[in-house]
């Protein structure tokens, strides 16, 4: 139902392959169990024996004198005629205990006393015992053989002197029966070699999946991926026979694929609970968004809805209450510049100049039909609006005319420069900061807001990104000085002099330590500047017997 792809991943991969004599055919065993026939030339799947080769499959599977892993009892190497004979003399016990057994077996209107039964039962049981030693004879001899490096038709002769002396090789009493089971074996040693190689890493692939299951449930695994993943793991498991049951690189393989796909799931977890709680937070607050509450005032009334639980902390939950705030402002605040932005363009021109009344006209008619001055040339515009009657029968001549529009492309430029710098002062911290360059400031922003500006020209945007940074870097300067004046990470340090090893390594320790301290690196000097202030401050403190540290 699921197309090829997945009959193909339900089956497996083919992990054995058997030749079946010289004809063509192969019978293939899969990592998963399945076992089929396959023509290489004709191209030929079967699930069934095709009837062509079925006598060689037998003789294979040791049909002709033996059954299950049991090899052939009969002369499959050239033992003569003496496996061929023992072969039928097995045949015949076995039908002369199958009419014995009819001739004894009770009429149906006859029963059995105990001792009968007994008997009958202690008969089964001695054939059972006989059945299950000689198969386990022949199951050892072919161990020996596969342990030996018996390879597919070697020839009994040439490997007689290195078996000889073999417990396992003598447990087979007659000359011609060992013969012709190494004949019957050595047919098919290798393709019984590969099936138990692959059965022996199948089971230690399916032990150490059992094994990391264990460790996902008691959270070995929580929060690690990659080598952290395979040391945490190896210190609790590395004695444990599944661990080492596979190879070392298919072992960091399974467990980093399964680190990684916990470390997804935890992700998308943590996603999904995010985004359930924004919803809870905007549903809360509808109404309220022009005053919003703080946190702690609306803690009560979150926590009482299911979507509270899966955010792990409070710490994350107030985080997340206050990027929907600012969102919501940063929302009410654009809604409020587009709703003045068509109404005060014209006025704040006027402001700029006294105009004359045709100059007017030309000037609202230009705010009218020209949203974007900025991204157009006079030409265009006189093309586009040449029959209008407001350009057409203005009495300013064209010269004069274009000069108005050069006046209030200049005018929008300036509007849209200024509400770019507002744009920036507004934006979180954490999505726009002093220490970015102008092309990562425009990469940060919504795709939705750079394309109000598209168009504008970019030296005039770049020339108000850099004045807002100067503000900004003077507000970021500020604040950092204000949390060294804190900061627990200088207790002790007042006696450290500047241009020296120890007081780079603490300028390192604190940009590591927040995020206030690390904006300020965005000009070169200033956290020396600043650190070295702090450091002298807490040195005079400290010689009027006063700490350093401030409360925060």
């Amino acid at each position: 139902r699921g197309g090829p792809e997945a009959v193909k991943a339900a089956l497996g991969e083919p992990e054995s392959w058997e030749s079946i004599g010289k004809t063509g055919w192969k019978r293939v065993e899969t990592d998963k169990g399945f076992t089929y026939f396959f023509h290489k030339k004709k191209k030929i799947t079967s699930w069934e024996c095709p009837k062509e080769i079925a006598n060689e499959v037998a003789e294979l599977d040791g049909v002709l004198g033996f059954t299950g892993d049991s090899a052939p009892a009969g002369d499959a190497g050239g033992g003569g005629n003496e496996g061929k004979k023992k072969a039928e003399e097995s045949k015949a016990d076995g039908e002369a205990a199958g009419d014995a057994a009819t001739e004894a077996a009770p009429a149906p209107e006859k029963r059995l006393s105990k001792a009968e039964r007994a008997k009958i039962s202690e008969r089964e049981k001695e054939e059972e015992q006989k059945l299950s030693k000689e198969k386990q004879r022949l199951l050892n001899f072919k161990q020996l053989l596969i342990e030996k490096g018996v390879r597919s038709f070697d020839k009994y002769e040439k490997w007689l002197p290195k078996l000889v002396h073999d417990a396992r090789f003598t447990a087979i009493s007659n000359q011609a029966e060992r013969k012709a089971v190494f004949a019957a074996y050595a047919k098919r040693i290798d393709a019984d070699r590969q099936k138990e190689q692959a059965e022996k890493k199948r089971t230690g692939r399916d032990g150490f999946k059992e094994l990391l299951q264990k460790a996902e449930e008691a959270g070995v695994l929580d929060g690690r991926i990659g080598p952290e993943a395979i040391r945490a793991l190896e210190r609790k498991y590395g004695e444990d026979p599944r661990w080492l049951g596979v190879k070392e690189n298919e072992r960091e393989k399974m467990i980093s694929e399964l680190a990684e796909d916990l470390a997804k799931k935890k992700k998308d977890e943590q996603d999904k609970a995010r985004i359930g709680f924004q919803k809870l937070v905007l549903e809360k607050l509808r109404g309220k968004d022009k005053n919003p509450p703080p946190f702690h005032k609306m803690e009560n009334v979150l926590r009482q809805d299911l979507r509270w639980a899966p955010v792990d902390c409070t710490s994350s939950r107030e985080r997340i209450y206050g990027q929907v705030l600012r969102e919501l402002e940063a929302a009410r605040r654009e809604k409020t510049r587009k709703q003045k932005r068509d109404l005060d363009e014209v006025d704040q021109i006027r402001k700029k100049r006294k105009l004359t009344q045709a100059e007017e006209a030309l000037m609202n008619l230009f705010a009218e039909r020209i949203k974007a001055p900025y991204a157009t040339t006079w030409e265009v515009v006189v093309e586009a609006l040449g029959n209008h009657p407001e350009l057409r029968d203005c009495t300013l001549q064209r010269d004069e005319q274009e000069r108005v529009f050069a006046e209030y492309r200049r005018s929008v430029t300036e509007i849209r420069c200024q509400e770019f710098a507002q744009l920036l002062a507004g934006s979180p911290a954490d999505v726009v900061g002093p220490e970015m360059e102008f092309e990562e400031v425009l990469g940060s922003l919504e795709e939705s807001t750079v394309k109000a500006f598209a168009g504008m020209p970019e030296d005039a945007l770049q020339g108000a990104w850099a004045e807002w940074r100067d503000q900004a870097h003077a507000i970021s300067v500020e604040t950092a000085r204000q949390w060294l004046r804190s900061c627990e990470l200088l207790a002790g340090c007042e006696g450290i002099e500047a241009d020296n090893t120890a007081f780079d390594a603490l300028i390192e320790k604190l940009s590591a330590a927040d995020v206030r301290f690390r904006r300020v690196a965005a000009r070169p000097g200033e956290q020396a500047v600043l650190l070295a202030q702090r450091l002298r401050e807490m040195k005079e403190l400290r010689a009027q017997g006063r700490s350093g540290i401030e409360e925060d």
